[in-house]
């Protein structure tokens, strides 16, 4: 079992998040899996901090993919999802079937980014080195 690298108050405090409690708590423990997988196991003993801000970040980056997944749900659903809204004489623009390419693209990138998130704050720690 994997434990959580970090907790709420260090998230909401030390790293500045804004992620609702109950969300951070469910995404934490994938976070900490996807940290843990990325320093095979190590013993973080040292580095407690730098391992935080890492699954701290790599938490904020699956909670966007949570909800560009959301968006993309509801697109293929049929349910109209708003691109665009304006105030004035109100105009509304749906999004169509081409957005659902864009936000595969926005998964993309996000999914590089949660990579890059922990080699961010784990490179020079010696916790990735892949050797003995």
């Amino acid at each position: 079992m994997i434990n959580k690298y970090t907790d709420y108050k260090f998230y909401a405090i030390t790293y500045k998040g804004n992620m609702p409690e109950d969300d951070f708590d469910r995404l934490a423990i994938r976070a900490s899996y996807e940290v843990s997988n990325k320093i095979f196991n190590r013993d973080i003993t040292g580095y407690e901090d730098e391992v935080q801000m890492a699954t701290c970040s790599v938490a904020d980056v699956l909670n966007e993919i949570e909800q560009i997944e959301q968006r993309k749900a509801n697109l293929i659903s049929n349910n109209k999802i708003i691109a665009s809204e304006q105030v004035a004489d109100l105009s509304r623009t749906y999004a169509n079937v081409s957005n659902i390419k864009d936000l595969d693209d926005q998964i993309s990138n996000l999914k590089i980014k949660k990579e890059e998130e922990i080699r961010k704050y784990l490179l020079s720690t010696g916790l990735m080195y892949r050797g003995v």
